[in-house]
């Protein structure tokens, strides 16, 4: 089944094309990765898949659901991760896990269930400080919803050589 399909999706600012005519298609289960340099789209196809900028032109369909038309489906559906750590500090990673699940809709039952669920992987994380676990908290976030997307999961590291003179 595919998860992801985009038709000729655009973004455009002005004058300016930030994603030009994207057409990809990505099975459930499949896993796929946005790489390139700053500019280069990546960021903002992701805010375009996940409902948070709408497409100029074209289309993208997500679960079976279109990002143009029912926009607030593919919301129910999906979750992000930022590049910036998407997990409350003041929180302990149970708190954490529990509080994104409810956000997505979850009831407070399903969203326990579902914290739980990961906290039984890593029993010593349950009322931890979310300190250094952020990372994995953050991509377990993900994990809460039918499709997840990360972003910035090789933050600093250039796609490109670094050139030595």
């Amino acid at each position: 089944m595919i998860a992801i399909k985009t038709i000729d999706l655009e973004k455009r600012y002005g004058d300016r094309i930030a994603v030009n005519k994207l057409n990809l298609s990505i099975e459930q289960g499949e896993l796929f990765s946005l790489l390139g340099t700053n500019g280069a789209g990546k960021t903002t196809t992701i805010k375009m898949l996940s409902c948070l900028s709408s497409p100029t032109s074209g289309e993208a369909i997500l679960l079976g659901d279109s990002i143009v038309k029912n926009p607030f489906a593919v919301k129910e559906k999906i979750s992000v991760s930022p590049q910036e750590t998407a997990v409350a500090s003041n929180l302990t990673v149970r708190e954490n896990l529990q509080l994104i699940a409810k956000l997505y809709g979850s009831s407070k039952k399903d969203a326990i269930k579902r914290a739980e669920h990961y906290l039984s992987i890593f029993r010593y994380l349950a009322y931890s400080p979310i300190g250094g676990f952020r990372g994995k908290v953050s991509r377990w976030i993900c994990s809460i919803s039918r499709w997840g997307f990360v972003h910035g999961v090789v933050v600093g590291m250039g796609c490109l050589p670094n050139q030595v003179d």
